[in-house]
């Protein structure tokens, strides 16, 4: 679920929503979208079966919603989840954290004619650029940023052009070598 949200959100350029666990909806609407709100009766229903085993009543909980923040630099989501009773007493879970491992598929299909179809390159030279790209902006950053926020859709002309320029000054330094070892 973390990827489609995500994804989605990424791709609409949000960086905050909230999931509706009792009432199906996730706002922004531009996110209403099945894969995302096909598990929330499932939620509900769990919720249910919880507040049962520990003695209470279904309708004690009114509200419950998910506040998700994406932080695209880190790759990550934040998720909290908030619970409100039939009192009105709000309750506020943990912070946890996920970071989307799929974050490179369009949900919507829109493509601009600058973007490159990652799918379907099938140019060799190309993905080998794209991973020395990445990885040298990996150790550039010392590791402190997970590899996934380098090597993914957005990035890729990045790493593409910076594994390209690298991949040129080895074949230079290559030729260099080769001509001072065969002249002297």
């Amino acid at each position: 679920m973390a990827d489609w949200i995500w994804n989605a959100a990424t791709e609409k350029g949000i960086n905050e929503l909230t999931i509706d666990i009792l009432n199906y909806k996730i706002h922004p609407r531009e996110l209403q979208l099945k894969p995302l709100v096909i598990f929330l009766p499932k939620l509900k229903e769990t919720i249910n079966k919880q507040l049962e085993r520990e003695g209470f009543s279904p309708e004690l909980i009114i509200d419950a919603k998910f506040h998700i923040k994406l932080f695209e630099v880190e790759n990550r989501l934040r998720c909290t989840a908030i619970l409100t009773d039939s009192d009105n007493n709000k309750y506020i879970g943990k912070e946890y954290t996920e970071y989307p491992y799929d974050n490179n598929f369009k949900i919507f299909k829109s493509s601009s004619e600058n973007d490159m179809d990652w799918a379907n390159e099938a140019d060799n030279a190309l993905n080998t650029s794209e991973w020395f790209g990445a990885i040298l902006r990996y150790v550039f950053y010392f590791g402190k940023r997970k590899f996934n926020t380098f090597y993914n859709q957005k990035q890729l002309k990045k790493n593409a052009l910076l594994g390209t320029i690298f991949q040129i000054c080895l074949i230079v330094l290559l030729f260099y070598f080769l001509y001072k070892y065969s002249v002297g």
